[in-house]
């Protein structure tokens, strides 16, 4: 899903953009992450990636919802496989554009959830964004309108645990950018009707990050 390409396609465009961007000011939407000098780091914020991938089942030519698309990612893939893919993100909209743009994708880039009317979506990614969010409830909703009884809502964010905050130390990052964490992700999705169909925790014995597949009805 990921390979060697698809991940120096995405580093050459990064690398470009942070030399071109104020210091710190696009560390928020994980570039200097992909593009790390310490190779752990970079390889498992690539990984976070490629586990969401994992576990779509046939997403080819479906409708696609990746909120907090942040420097898009997940376009490449989404698009390669036939997706009609809508990205939302409310402070990296002009930055995803942009990245889009380049890779010569056909992406549809809006700066709010509401502002998607007659859309139901078949995907929807929330990738290391609900922990920035302070109150998850009106997101959580937005998703239950945008999606149907086989819509897949997949979902990455970090534990914030210990080992989590003394790695992004050694990595460097001093700013403090979440609100909460994944399991308060969690937690609001099941408050608003989603249950979890699978879970990927990386990696035992202590988990930086869980990557998670949900869908509407029930709990567990």
């Amino acid at each position: 899903m990921i390979d060697a390409d698809y991940r120096n396609t995405y580093n050459r465009m990064f690398r470009e953009l942070l030399d071109q961007a104020p210091r710190g000011g696009l560390d928020e939407c994980g570039l200097p992450s992909y593009t790390h000098r310490n190779l752990l780091m970079k390889w498992l914020f690539w990984r976070r990636i490629h586990a969401a991938f994992g576990l779509c089942e046939d997403i080819a030519g479906k409708r696609v919802l990746d909120f907090g698309c942040g420097a898009g990612v997940a376009f490449k893939y989404l698009c390669e496989k036939g997706c009609v893919v809508t990205g939302c993100d409310n402070e990296f909209a002009a930055l995803a554009q942009n990245v889009a743009r380049r890779l010569g994708m056909d992406v549809t880039l809006v700066t709010d959830l509401n502002e998607i009317e007659g859309s139901v979506f078949d995907y929807i990614f929330a990738l290391d964004v609900l922990e920035h969010v302070e109150d998850l409830r009106p997101i959580l909703n937005r998703f239950v309108h945008l999606s149907h009884e086989r819509t897949r809502i997949i979902v990455s964010g970090p534990t914030e645990n210990w080992a989590y905050r003394f790695g992004r130390f050694l990595a460097g990052f001093s700013g403090t950018y979440h609100v909460s964490n994944v399991y308060e992700a969690e937690r609001g999705l099941r408050r608003a009707g989603f249950r979890r169909l699978a879970l990927r925790r990386l990696y035992f014995p202590i988990p930086l990050f869980r990557v998670s597949s949900w869908a509407r009805g029930g709990s567990a």
